[in-house]
């Protein structure tokens, strides 16, 4: 049987609870009517043929008894198990009933989600941000009903199984109690979906029992950490775990890499294991600097990444992304490396993230991430390697997906929607254009791109942003800005503001000199940054 929209959505989990719950006191009336039976051969004073032969049909009723009250008892605590797994899931059925009532959009029993009415819009401007904006919605609630479907039919069909196997003891007496006892239970942790977008995974994660997300926490980590769309506490829990885990596990393969070069004569020349103790080694170096950023105390650790063979990829926040009104999201660019970089750019962010909220009104909040997680171009021999030279837009095109996911999730992990700002600087901001071209779900409100060699384009009308968030920086003596390497200068474009970075008297900021000063903090450049941060972009100065 396929089970549609409408078929979840009439579950009633209070209505299973007392099935299960009858079913729970029909198991204690045959373990009290076993003990009966007990009682009644223990009392039992005849002897002779007629008297064994009553103990032994006694004996195999009292058996019997003991195996329906086992059977019964697996059956009701299955069915209580469902009944808690569906409070949940129709949380999310009803979440998804009620956007879809409040913006005029129709699920039909397949999952398909449809708009009601078309979209009139007065403004220009207006008419493209609701449209995006709707477009955005209806993706992220077909996402959210198809992950609760599949997560539905996932558990009715470990229910059906689970029943199944009860049903399937021998009633004999046998051994189908225990079976029974055995196979009772469902599995506490769920199966994490591979591939999802960032709202069918906040769904899955919604969908799931308190008892499921703690087993998922504590055996399988890994899976849930970098999952975007689930909240930014638990994937920080969750990566925090890991980065322990890592340590542990890269701690014991570089003694037994160690020891093995201790065993060769020709001290690894010969073998892989120098190299490999290299590499283990710097892994090391990128956690411990993970660990030392964490250590400042304020942090969430919203990505942790080393299973590439090339170098450890993580993203850190300044602030609690889950709640902050405010979100600014900072993609570095050349050379950009966990080990050595990431205590500068957590630097910068910290102090970005300062400004920005001295700007705010009282209950508004800010938080900012520092976003590795791509493998940035470097110099030297990476020149070589397609994938990471500086020249080719490979790299970004590789790492914009991912920025992508990771944009949606900040939504998609939360109830409103943060004002959210994308920061990307020199071949970051590359990639973080990319992120953003056609990509209407991306939900971004802002962009600055400083110190840019091009975004990849020669106009800006492709840019899932609202028409006057666009944003440049370009210092003074700052060489890479001019080079237009990936597409035209952005500075020329139209549709593309400026920000300030020359001294502001005014305002007390020194000029921004060269490629690496945009977010120094006193700069003209990080001040006006700040400005766009807080949503406050009308009074750069430009």
């Amino acid at each position: 049987m396929v089970l549609s929209w409408n078929d979840i959505a009439q579950w009633s989990p209070s209505e299973v609870g007392r099935l299960a719950q009858r079913v729970t006191e029909a198991a204690r009336a045959f373990d009290a009517g076993a003990g009966v039976l007990t009682a009644a051969v223990a009392d039992l004073d005849w002897q002779g043929p007629a008297a064994d032969a009553a103990r032994h049909a006694i004996s195999v009723l009292h058996r019997g008894q003991l195996d329906r009250a086992r059977e019964l008892g697996a059956i009701g605590r299955c069915i209580a198990g469902l009944a808690d797994s569906m409070y949940p899931l129709l949380s999310v059925v009803r979440d998804c009933n009620d956007t879809a009532a409040r913006h005029d959009l129709t699920i039909h029993p397949n999952g398909a989600v449809a708009a009601q009415f078309p979209v009139y819009a007065v403004a220009v401007a207006e008419g493209w941000e609701t449209e995006r904006d709707r477009l955005r919605l209806r993706r992220e609630l077909g996402a959210r009903v198809s992950e609760a479907m599949r997560r539905a039919l996932e558990i009715d069909d470990a229910t059906t199984a689970a029943l199944n196997r009860i049903d399937g003891g021998d009633g004999g007496g046998g051994d189908s109690g225990v079976a029974a006892e055995r196979t009772s239970a469902r599995p506490a942790r769920a199966v994490v979906p591979s591939g999802g977008t960032a709202a069918a995974n906040s769904a899955f994660w919604k969908s799931l029992t308190p008892a499921e997300r703690t087993s998922l926490m504590v055996l399988d980590p890994g899976s849930i950490g970098n999952l975007d769309g689930i909240p930014a506490q638990v994937r920080d829990a969750a990566n925090r775990r890991m980065l322990t885990l890592e340590r542990t596990r890269l701690e014991a393969v570089a003694q037994d890499l160690g020891r093995q070069l201790e065993r060769n004569r020709f001290g690894g020349l010969f073998d892989n294991a120098d190299a490999g103790l290299s590499q283990t080694r710097k892994r090391l170096a990128a956690l411990d600097s993970i660990a030392s950023t964490l250590d400042q105390g304020g942090r969430q650790l919203l990505v942790l990444d080393n299973s590439s063979s090339e170098d450890t990829l993580a993203a850190i926040a300044v602030g609690n992304v889950h709640t902050a009104t405010h979100v600014a999201v900072f993609v570095p660019g050349l050379g950009s490396d966990v080990r050595d970089d990431l205590h500068r750019y957590d630097g910068d962010i910290a102090a970005l993230q300062r400004t920005a909220a001295d700007l705010l009104p009282d209950g508004d909040s800010v938080a900012c991430v520092t976003w590795m997680n791509y493998q940035a171009p470097h110099l030297g021999w990476s020149l070589l390697d397609p994938s990471r030279t500086i020249i080719s837009p490979l790299a970004a095109s590789r790492g914009a997906p991912r920025l992508t996911a990771f944009l949606d999730g900040l939504d998609a992990a939360r109830g409103p929607d943060p004002h959210l700002t994308l920061l990307g600087h020199s071949y970051g901001s590359l990639v973080a254009s990319l992120s953003l071209r056609g990509a209407d779900t991306a939900g971004v409100d802002e962009f600055v791109a400083a110190g840019s060699p091009g975004l990849g384009f020669d106009d800006s009308a492709g840019l899932s942003v609202p028409p006057g968030h666009l944003f440049v920086a370009e210092a003074r003596g700052d060489l890479v800005a001019d080079l237009g390497a990936f597409g035209a200068d952005p500075g020329g474009l139209g549709g593309i503001e400026t920000l300030s970075t020359e001294a502001d008297a005014a305002q007390g900021t020194s000029e921004n000199v060269g490629h690496s000063d945009y977010l120094t903090p006193g700069t003209t450049a990080q001040r006006e940054t700040a400005l766009v941060v807080a949503g406050q972009s009308q009074e750069v100065t430009g």
